[in-house]
This record gives structure tokens, sequence and C-alpha cells, in this order.
């Protein structure tokens, strides 16, 4: 009898096999012809006793399968990751470096606070002891999550300090990342379980995916005695690529995880020092030094035409664009143009869409593959796609 624990798990009811028991159980207490159909009072009664009933169980359910680390959420699985060594990617904020101009010395105090041509807000972070002239400043994010500052913003202080005359944006912000998902620390959780494999690209991934800052890793090997030239990889050589995360940190993930002799591929390079003990003699240090690159975050242009089905129907064009965006690659995907018209229809779908095509360049349109390259990550910003609205 249901709810059950066995082998496969917690096995429960069914609102009807509740209600049906239930009813059973009444019509041997007042007899057979008792009116159940919803319309009565006694039948109401006992939809909402099976429906309290079906509650606790499905609590019953949900708290069994919260210490399953592929089907725990929020708390219960953060509590269940700390027995192998794992935490939930917290948000960050995102960081500006801008050039802050003034007319004497000064000192910029932490709380500093700007305001963007969008509305964001930015504060210094430590205090900055400014010279008379141009100074480079880095502000962050009051909020978390991807706030981006854009090149050549108009900038507003909040703060009023005297003898700052400007602020100028040279550069775009780095943008800072949002809370990991459950969904997203669930694959992670699962990822990491390569790690003992025997696969030296699957445990250098799952090490690297693991590492304190780590947003994204590819991992590329060739294990063959010719270069690689589709991914111009030299004979007996890995390749990562790894977005976010700290230098020394990855390197010594590299070093500790590749096999004696492999060749390494990057443009950013650090070295980490292996402290060996001897007996009963002092330890000696061995120098590693280990290479891999950061990903190129490449623009994604979209076009594509939207339809009204009815003359006087109002498509919103901005909440197109912004589902768009919504849109998230990892290092080295390629994507297809289909993929974004299930996406492109939203709210009431009083439209279709036609002729989608995408762009690396915003030159060159295609409405089939796009490939940015295998270090490349593809990024949708909102100013990167244009609508044509057609009325009929």
């Amino acid at each position: 009898m249901k709810p059950l624990f066995d082998q496969t798990g917690v096995q429960i009811e069914t609102f009807q096999e509740i209600f049906d028991r239930l009813a059973s159980g009444y019509r041997e207490i007042y007899g057979q012809n008792i009116d159940l159909s919803q319309n009565t009072p006694d039948g109401q009664r006992i939809g909402i006793e099976a429906r309290a009933i079906l509650e606790a169980q499905e609590f019953g359910a949900a708290l069994a399968n919260s210490f399953d680390p592929d089907f725990a959420q929020g708390l219960a699985l953060q509590k269940i990751a700390k027995l192998i060594g794992i935490f939930p990617r917290p948000a960050t904020k995102s960081q500006w470096d801008l050039t802050v101009n003034t007319n004497r010395n000064l000192t910029l105090q932490t709380g500093y606070l700007i305001e963007d041509d969008l509305g964001q807000n930015w504060e210094v972070i430590t205090p900055a002891t400014l010279t008379s002239g141009a100074n480079t400043v880095t502000f962050r994010a009051v909020d978390f999550g991807a706030v981006a500052g854009l090149q050549n913003a108009e900038i507003t202080p909040v703060t009023i300090v005297l003898g700052v005359t400007s602020i100028t944006a040279p550069d775009d912000s780095t943008v800072g990342i949002e809370e990991e998902t459950d969904v997203e620390f669930r694959t992670r959780r699962a990822r990491s379980t390569e790690t003992p494999a025997l696969s030296t690209v699957g445990s250098l991934f799952s090490r690297l995916a693991n590492t304190t800052g780590v947003t994204d890793v590819a991992v590329y090997e060739n294990f063959t005695n010719d270069t690689d030239t589709e991914r111009d990889i030299p004979a007996h050589t890995i390749w990562a690529v790894v977005e976010g995360g700290d230098v020394a940190d990855i390197v010594e993930v590299i070093v500790k995880q590749k096999t004696a002799g492999t060749g390494l591929k990057g443009d950013v390079e650090g070295t980490f020092i292996e402290t060996i003990e001897r007996p009963n003699n002092p330890a000696f240090q061995i120098p590693y030094t280990a290479r891999f690159n950061r990903p190129i975050n490449t623009d994604l242009f979209i076009k594509l035409t939207v339809t009204r089905l009815e003359t006087s129907s109002v498509i919103d064009l901005d909440l197109i664009k912004q589902t768009l965006a919504t849109k998230t690659f990892v290092i080295g995907e390629a994507v297809q143009a289909a993929e974004f018209y299930d996406l492109a229809l939203t709210g009431t779908r009083n439209y279709f869409v036609t002729d989608l095509e995408l762009s690396l360049d915003d030159v060159t349109y295609t409405d089939g593959r796009v490939f940015a390259g295998f270090d490349a990550k593809l990024i949708i910003d909102v100013a990167n796609i244009d609508i044509t609205e057609i009325i009929p």
C-alpha cells in the first residue's frame, strides 16, 4: 500500500487513488448509497481531505528526494553537496575601470556612487587617492549579476565631491555573473564525478570546472603525432580555455592533472611551485609552467522579421529582443539560426517569425550555422538584435 519506500525510491498515491480510498471508507460507514459527487458536501469534504493527504505525501517524497543530489533543490541541495566539497557559485558584481578627471588632489572614499545612462549604480570599492588630471578608478556595480557598463557611456556622479570634473568610460565593464541555479549546480556536481575517471581530459575538465571563480571551461586534446589543423593544436598537446578563476589556481590544477610530457597551448602563462620533502633533508622545490587561454567573447548579431496575424495586434518588440538575449552559450559552442525561432515567439504569440538570420560581424548573415571558434563564447546583446515588423 502506498506511500511505499522501497529500492526504487518513494512511491506515493495520486489524488484519484486517495479520493477513491476515502470514498470506499465513507461508503462502509454510511452505506453504499451515499452521494459523493463533487457538488455535494460529502463529496467536497472527501476532496479537501484527499488534497491534504496528497500534499503530505508529496512533502514526504520531496524530503526523501532531497537526500539525492540529482533531485534536491535549494537549501537541501547545498547541504547535501557539502558532503563532497562542492558549493553553489554565488553571484558576482560587475567591475568597471573608469577615468575620473579632477582639478585637484583628492580621495574618493569607499561608497562613492555614480550612475550610468542606463540608470545602473556603481560605487568605489576601496578608497582611491587621485591626483589632478586623469585617474583610472575601479568601480563595482551596486547590484549583483550581469550588470553591463558600456564604453563611452554617460556617467553622472550621485555622490558630489568637490574637484571631480568628469567621469568617462574608455572600455566596457567586466560583467558579473548571476547566482548559479539549481539546474546548473546539479550539472556541475555531476561533472565532478568524472574526476576519478581514467580520462585525462575528463578529469582536468571537472577539476577546472570546480575551481573557485571558474564560470565556464573547455578542454581539447590532440593525442596524435600530427598537428590538429582544425583546432590548431600541436601533437600531444592539451588546450584549456577557462573563463573566470585565478590564474594561479588554474595553473596548479593543470600541472597536477595533465600527464607527464604533454604539451600545453595557450597565451596565459603561470608557474606552480611544488615543494618536495626529502627524508632527513631540507625540502626542495620544482617549478612548473602551464599555459591556457581565456575565452574570446564574441557578439552574435540577429535579425528577423515578425508579421502581425491581425493588423490591430500589438507586438512587444522589446520583449522579443530581451527574450532572445537570455540565451546563453558555452565556450566553443556553435549555433543554428533555427534554434531561435521558438525563443522569438513570446507572450500571446499574435505574430509569426520569418527570415531569422545570424552573423558574427553584422555584415554577412546566414540562416544556417554560426561558429565563432573553439576558444570563443557567443554573447547576445539587445542592441545587436534587429527586428523588422510587418503590419498586414
